[in-house]
């Protein structure tokens, strides 16, 4: 079985990726409040094989101490080196790189230790909020803050191999359907990633 571990910021369509990916209800959702407060493993048959969706919790919700526990459950209940991606999520309808972002970035890199970024793919939800003709250059954009930071605070670690760049980058939109022209099937993108 394939494993992937989503992780990010609240409210940025963790759960609404693994439905959407899957094509069913797995994980719960809400416009208004975060839903996911533990690990929850959403294992799914598929054309590919079995996948397993890690969905954790979001992050910068409330402050550093309840971002702290949510990392710390993690560390508890999943096995890092079973899993074979680490997906992060991010809206790439964010007009700016955040401090809130650059803080779950840098939670994330020292709490779940700098190698995760190693074998790490980036999905930008909420793409069809961007109008098209900007599409690529707010995508550039987005791409070129997270990595750039990610290369800063990687590198300062030498006991990891400093960040490369995402492994894989998928624009991906949960709620609205033929949102793009070109659009793949994402079950299609991990038959080729893994």
């Amino acid at each position: 079985m394939r494993r992937f571990m989503l992780v990010g910021k609240t409210g940025v369509g963790k759960s609404s990726f693994i439905n959407s990916t899957f094509g069913q209800y797995l994980a719960k959702t809400s416009e208004f409040e975060a839903c996911t407060k533990l690990v929850e493993y959403h294992a799914h048959n598929t054309p590919i094989g079995d996948i397993c969706f890690i969905d954790t919790p979001g992050l910068a919700e409330d402050d550093n101490g309840l971002d702290k526990k949510y990392l710390s459950l993690i560390r508890g209940q999943v096995d890092l080196k079973q899993v074979n991606a680490i997906i992060y999520v991010t809206r790439l309808d964010e007009t700016r790189f955040r401090p809130d972002e650059k803080q779950t970035l840098s939670l994330l890199t020292s709490e779940l230790e700098p190698s995760i970024w190693n074998r790490s793919w980036l999905v930008l939800t909420f793409a069809a909020s961007v109008p098209n003709e900007h599409r690529q250059e707010v995508t550039c954009k987005r791409v070129k803050d997270i990595e750039s930071f990610l290369q800063n605070i990687t590198m300062k670690n030498r006991l990891t191999q400093p960040f490369k760049g995402f492994q894989l980058k998928l624009r991906v939109d949960n709620l609205v359907s033929d949102w793009s022209q070109n659009k793949v099937p994402i079950l299609s993108v991990l038959t080729k990633q893994v």
